[in-house]
């Protein structure tokens, strides 16, 4: 029997659903000492990742430090990351300041073959003012009519001098065949998100922290990509786990646990402290890329003590 148009593209959204749903973790890049980007240290990082039952990884992100990368290094951590996903998905960043570069970029991506799931698209920002639902639209349908891989929207207005991608413009994006999903770190604009969108089975609406997490899942979204999955995996993946098998009020008494000790742990300092905290939990987060500094050894005291009273590391 030949399957039809509409049964393939439903079985594809599926897949495409399956493949998003649960915690993803926005993979640091590590650094040692003297700030060499350390592949052992990111292998050793996916070794135990792939332990636990989070969905996949986000590579080149802003806990990635993609800023801090040259493009070479960029595509070394691409390749490193899809060697070591095993049956994870894996997310891919791309997005540069201009439409031919993040092309270029995204052409040196798709070259290392078949096995990256989705490329994430942050929103160009540098001429904040300029960036109008026109330019938006136009930019990221111009980077999915060619990408040969499924595009993924990536807001971080925290990161991206404040720029936000209205809920008028994802409603219109999402019709395109090739862009699959938002990731949002915007408190604000989740819900505005997965009210245009949320019902769709072919995109995904993805949290981009633990206070949004819930909100997202409430209102029918997929999971999310949360910094604190990078050194409490187990602990992240089991909020989701927990809601999808239906026990919702176990989940977010498990999620407002997590979030307190995050809070006081590596939800402090920043990439600093998300790299600190990874370190004292047995991860190699190794340090920052300078400017920015590694935590004080005073910080790093506290952090381990906080981590010590909450059973998170052994004493």
């Amino acid at each position: 029997m030949t399957v039809g148009h509409t049964e393939i593209a439903a079985e594809e959204a599926q897949h495409v659903s399956e493949k998003l749903k649960g915690i993803i973790i926005p993979a640091v890049t590590p650094f040692d000492e003297e700030g060499n980007l350390s592949l052992p240290m990111l292998e050793a990082n996916f070794a135990r990742w792939s332990e636990t039952s989070v969905r996949g990884y986000m590579c080149l992100g802003s806990n990635g430090e993609f800023r801090s990368l040259s493009d070479d290094e960029s595509v070394v951590v691409a390749e490193t990351a899809l060697h070591r996903k095993g049956d994870k998905t894996l997310i891919v960043g791309i997005g540069r300041e201009s439409l031919r570069l993040t092309l270029d970029f995204l052409a040196r991506i798709a070259a290392l073959g078949p096995g990256i799931d989705f490329v994430s698209v942050l929103t160009p920002n540098y001429f904040s003012k300029l960036m109008t639902d026109e330019a938006l639209l136009d930019y990221y349908c111009e980077v999915a009519d060619r990408s040969p891989i499924p595009v993924l929207i990536y807001g971080a207005p925290a990161y991206a001098n404040s720029v936000v991608i209205s809920a008028p413009v994802v409603k219109k994006l999402a019709d395109h065949p090739n862009i699959r999903g938002i990731k949002d770190n915007s408190p604000a604009m989740v819900v505005d998100y997965l009210t245009d969108v949320g019902d769709r089975e072919d995109f995904a609406v993805l949290a981009g922290s633990l206070n949004t997490l819930m909100t997202c899942l409430v209102f029918g979204g997929s999971g999310g990509v949360v910094s604190a999955a990078n050194y409490f995996p187990h602990q992240c993946a089991q909020v989701t786990d927990l809601d999808f098998s239906g026990r919702r009020e176990e989940a977010f008494a498990r999620l407002t646990e997590l979030q307190r000790v995050v809070r006081l742990t590596g939800g402090r300092h920043s990439i600093a402290g998300v790299k600190c905290c990874m370190n004292l939990c047995g991860f190699a987060g190794g340090v920052p890329r300078l400017p920015v500094k590694p935590l004080s050894p005073s910080a790093e005291n506290d952090m381990m003590q906080v981590l010590r009273e909450n059973h998170m590391i052994s004493v």
